[in-house]
């Protein structure tokens, strides 16, 4: 199917005129009528180069005038090309233009399943788990009773083969999910998702995935290096509970968190529902370290508890795989370049990562919220 592009954007800041020019991305979908990812390519009609200071201004205009939000409400994922400055910085200076201007907040990360390196203000690494792997399709923190409206990716340095930024729309995931498996769409809306997580204590971090409970970004923001063990539990106890009330330690001072939340949603500017989870990535993950069956304990030792309803009974395996491929199936892999910006809806456009096996591959990632109740994901 063919879509007309949207016509050019133009700024003007301080007599610099900026003009965003829609482009095609290779995949790219189509969704409800608007093009998947849209790509914009941002340059000076004088052809002069496009320093940063120049981008972030007119990235700036846009927002504060509301088209940074109607693009992403229409469009759910939007790749900005055009400021050739692949830094942590620049990726800082960028998005703090998109998102401010558009009245929001960094995002407050708390119970992290995953190993993060701030690189500036707001810039952390996306994952770092080893290059070889696929980290499949969720929503950023979407297991979780809280997660960020937002979530933006910088690419500082591209793989020379593979390492490819796949995203998917959650509306089209749910359309698919209603059209081959209403009955699982029925239940999973009904029942609602347990998600447990499992978390190894500090030192004991696992092969692939090397996280803790004790991670400032999992649990342990208050936790100084010299507290004894219990001192550590207790301050990671704490904070725990501001995302739910079931948690508890295992043998080995691990901590086991389960969290209810909706597996479906629906947005707020646009009325369709979402598929607003992590099952597919999640399953797709346990899978690859072939730990989809009890003990549900990976190669790399690492334990991969399945998600269930919330009243505990299991979901149908042949459900979450065929979830799993669907997600996969309808994702269009993007070619990120160095100092691309992708300004990504979190509420309906999930993420993920291909793998590489050639050169490096440096992905940054920053995260906001709104605080605005009208802009919140509603229930469905």
């Amino acid at each position: 199917m063919t879509v007309t592009l949207p016509e050019p954007i133009y700024s003007e800041v301080d007599g610099v005129k900026v003009a965003f020019k829609p482009a095609a991305l290779p995949g790219a979908r189509v969704v409800h009528g608007n093009v998947f990812p849209l790509a914009l390519l941002m340059s000076k009609p004088d052809g002069s180069k496009l320093t940063l200071d120049e981008g972030a201004a007119a990235i700036r205009d846009l927002s504060e005038k509301g088209i940074t939000t109607k693009l992403l409400n229409t469009y759910g994922a939007v790749i900005l090309r055009g400021v050739r400055e692949p830094s942590a910085h620049a990726f800082s200076v960028l998005v703090h233009a998109a998102e401010e201007g558009r009245g929001n907040k960094p995002y407050d990360q708390i119970g992290l399943a995953g190993s993060r390196t701030v690189h500036d203000k707001e810039v952390f690494s996306a994952s770092e788990a080893p290059p070889h792997l696929w980290i499949y399709q969720h929503n950023e923190y979407s297991r979780y009773t809280k997660f960020p409206s937002n979530i933006h990716f910088f690419c500082h340095v591209a793989a020379v083969e593979g390492g490819e930024s796949p995203f998917a729309h959650s509306a089209e995931l749910y359309d698919r999910i209603k059209e081959e498996m209403p009955e699982f769409l029925e239940e999973v809306t009904e029942k609602g998702l347990n998600s447990p997580d499992v978390y190894r204590p500090p030192g004991k971090e696992a092969k692939n995935f090397s996280f803790t409970w004790a991670g400032p970004l999992a649990f342990g923001r208050d936790i100084k290096e010299d507290d004894d063990m219990a001192t550590k539990k207790a301050k990671a106890e704490v904070q725990a509970a501001r995302l739910t009330p079931h948690f508890w330690w295992k043998d080995g001072d691990q901590l086991e968190v389960h969290q209810h939340v909706p597996a479906v949603r629906r947005h707020p500017a646009t009325g369709k529902p979402v598929w607003f989870n992590s099952l597919a990535g999640r399953y797709g993950t346990a899978l690859d370290r072939g730990a989809t069956d009890p003990p549900y304990v990976g190669d790399d030792g690492m334990a991969f508890p399945p998600a269930t309803y919330t009243d505990g009974t299991p979901i149908q395996k042949k459900n979450l795989h065929r979830t799993w491929e669907l997600s996969n199936e309808i994702a269009v892999l993007v070619k990120t370049e160095p100092g691309d910006l992708a300004l990504v809806d979190n509420y309906q456009v999930s993420h993920g990562r291909a793998p590489w096996l050639k050169g490096e591959r440096k992905i940054l990632v920053s995260m906001w919220d709104t605080d605005r109740p009208e802009e919140k994901i509603a229930a469905y």
